[in-house]
């Protein structure tokens, strides 16, 4: 089997609030699932990305597991920087991403079923991942927008 996973991570602000998204299709192209998560406040964008692939190589490790004859899967991010760090032509200087890298690289060599590569698409190839994740980023800013009405904040003092 072959599927095509398209990943994205985002966070407003930078460092801010984060989100990861990856929408899964098979080899015409035909969309098989979607999947968002807000990760939390404070965090950067190259977390989020790197965030979006490991649940993308989590869901694929599970998927192999579930075909006979293993899974052949395309993953594509719209951040160059990710794809070259996880294909190792860029290092990653950054102790939190280089935990999730070893994690990744781990799971993709314990699977032995899983053909994965993992490939650079410009932003306009990924609208779908993108819309997820501005999603989940959205709800969670009018979430945070009502609970700030509800429990009444203080407002900042006027520089006067």
């Amino acid at each position: 089997m072959k599927v095509i996973v398209n990943i994205d991570g985002g966070s407003r602000g930078n460092p801010g609030p984060a989100a990861a998204a990856m929408v899964i299709a098979d080899g015409e192209g035909n969309v098989m699932a979607t999947k968002s998560k807000f990760l939390g406040p404070g965090l950067t964008n190259n977390f989020a990305e790197w965030s979006a692939l490991e649940g993308a190589v989590d869901a694929l490790a599970y998927l192999t597991g579930e075909q006979e004859d293993g899974l052949e899967a395309e993953v594509r991010a719209d951040s160059e920087l990710v794809v070259r760090q996880f294909n190792r032509q860029y290092k990653i200087k950054e102790p939190s991403l280089r935990e999730i890298a070893e994690r990744v690289w781990e799971t993709v060599a314990i699977t032995p079923g899983l053909k994965l590569t993992v490939k650079h698409v410009p932003r306009e190839e990924n609208g779908l991942a993108d819309a997820a994740v501005n999603q989940e980023l959205d709800k969670y800013m009018e979430w945070l927008k009502k609970e700030r009405e509800t429990v009444n904040f203080p407002q900042k003092p006027s520089k006067n």
